[in-house]
């Protein structure tokens, strides 16, 4: 079964997250979009103004599947399409004269990791280009079996932050022992800073940071590649 999450009222008017295996369609899905426009129309009175759709990368979670396709004509039934986030495991995106209508229309910013399908799609039709959030640091202290997740967040206006989350058995968001953390980081950090001053600013975890290598991996690649640091 493939899961579909939604929400209203975001950075976007409607924020689609779909996470699955196989082909990414509407009847496969655990809520149809019939459904979701439906509950949007009787909330706001109309049609999403723009809709981001986010194909969760399940393999990055150690899973040993995930979405390899996208049935065009799931996409053709977002009109208003302006964000679109790939995972790896897509490699190919069959485009139809509506969905050529759709992108041409909305300049939809195409987000996935970088040397990926998503990078060279957005290259390949002169589409705007942005890292998908991705995870850098994870670390458990063990005597309490107290969890921190660090992930690189980019924004809808181009601002850039890392958020920490903490939870360990029996905490919630609010008290001592878990909660969202965020720390900002100016938007060109990765030309203006060293890997070395940016770990530096991570609590708790940043020698998980510093080994995992993803976080050095992806400053090291933007100074190379082209990135879309605006406002979408």
């Amino acid at each position: 079964m493939s899961l579909m999450h939604f929400n209203m009222g975001g950075e976007y008017a409607l924020s689609l997250s779909a996470w699955g295996e196989g082909r990414l369609e509407d009847s496969g899905m655990s809520i149809k979009l019939d459904d979701i426009f439906r509950e949007y129309r009787e909330n706001y009175g109309g049609e999403p103004t723009d809709i981001s759709l986010f194909i969760e990368d399940t393999f990055s979670y150690g899973l040993d599947y995930g979405y390899t396709s996208i049935d065009p004509a799931y996409l053709e039934r977002l009109e208003t399409l302006r964000e679109l986030i790939l995972p790896d495991s897509v490699t190919e995106l069959e485009m139809t004269p509506k969905l050529e209508e759709i992108f041409k229309k909305n300049d939809p910013l195409i987000r996935g990791s970088f040397d990926s399908f998503a990078e060279r799609f957005a290259a390949g039709r002169g589409l705007r280009f942005r890292p998908a959030d991705f995870v850098i640091g994870r670390y458990e202290y063990e005597p309490v079996h107290e969890v921190t997740v660090l992930t690189m967040v980019f924004h809808r206006d181009g601002s850039i932050q890392v958020k920490t989350e903490v939870s360990s058995p029996g905490s919630s968001a609010g008290n001592t022992f878990g909660g969202t953390f965020w720390r900002d980081l100016d938007r060109f950090f990765y030309r203006t800073e060293t890997f070395e001053q940016v770990a530096a600013k991570l609590p708790s975890c940043d020698g998980d940071v510093v080994s995992r290598g993803k976080l050095a991996e992806f400053m090291e690649k933007a100074k190379t590649h082209k990135i879309y640091m605006g406002k979408n």
